[in-house]
């Protein structure tokens, strides 16, 4: 399977357990290991000005740093938990099409050593980038910190 195949199989999964995803109709449209996109339409996301709604772009820019962690830690890890546990979401231009949030993991070097401080100590944290362009700038971003750990069995 491919991993944007895997991408695509995991939101399926995220769809059936978190109704909002379904909702807004959140799509896998890239994942290369290193970075994930993924897209949502305008319309059922939409606000009394007609243009996407700040809690939907807030959920989008959250989920994809979040579904990006769990894509890679189930890659190279196997079965972990991630939730976010700080952000900073900027809203600098209105969205007014379909939009697309890129999240963007840190340098492999960096994901490496995330990767040993998990399998030594159970947990790690990962900060990342997340950012949804139109018109070829940013017009929102997150800053985010995501805590990673191993899933224990019970």
């Amino acid at each position: 399977m491919t991993r944007l195949a895997e991408a695509q199989a995991f939101m399926a999964e995220l769809q059936r357990d978190i109704p909002l995803a379904a909702f807004m109709q959140l799509e896998a449209v890239a994942w290369d290991g290193h970075s994930l996109t993924l897209k949502a339409p305008l319309q059922p996301n939409i606000n009394d000005k007609s243009t996407a709604f700040a809690g939907a772009l807030a959920s989008l820019v959250t989920v994809t740093g979040w579904a990006a962690l769990m894509l890679w830690s189930r890659e190279h890890l196997g079965a972990c938990h991630v939730a976010v546990y700080e952000s900073e979401i900027k809203y600098r231009y209105p969205v007014s099409k379909d939009f697309s949030a890129t999240a963007v993991l840190p340098d492999p070097a960096h994901m490496a050593a995330t990767a040993v401080q998990i399998r030594s100590k159970g947990k790690a944290r990962a900060h990342l980038q997340v950012a949804i362009a139109e018109e070829g700038r940013a017009a929102v971003t997150l800053t985010a910190g995501y805590a990673v750990w191993q899933v224990t069995a019970e």
